[in-house]
């Protein structure tokens, strides 16, 4: 698991998914307050602080994101989903796009 830290300690679940929307543009699907299994499927309800991103409609290709505030800053980590090759299309091609593109948003 990856993380980005930026540092603005109020960033809000909201501002990141929308930061995420803007930067992946309308290929990806933001999905604030919902969990993923690492079997495919829908998302699942999950915690105010996480959000899923993915593509197409049986989300195979997606990864989690879990949002906590410490040290001054907000720490987005980022976890691939899926089972073996999946998990690592994933992980070096959707996680390092959503890294990217909250580095981008946030200018860290």
């Amino acid at each position: 698991m990856s993380s980005v830290t930026i540092p603005s300690p109020d960033l809000t679940t909201e501002d990141v998914a929308a930061a995420l929307r803007k930067g992946l543009g309308p290929r990806y699907q933001v999905l604030s307050g919902r969990r993923t299994g690492t079997l495919p499927g829908a998302p699942d309800p999950g915690w105010p602080d996480s959000i899923v991103v993915g593509t197409g409609s049986a989300h195979v290709f997606r990864v989690q994101l879990e949002i906590d505030h410490r040290d001054g800053g907000t720490r987005v980590r980022v976890q691939p989903a899926g089972l073996s090759a999946i998990r690592l299309v994933n992980t070096f091609v959707i996680a390092r796009r959503v890294r990217r593109a909250l580095r981008t948003a946030f200018g860290v």
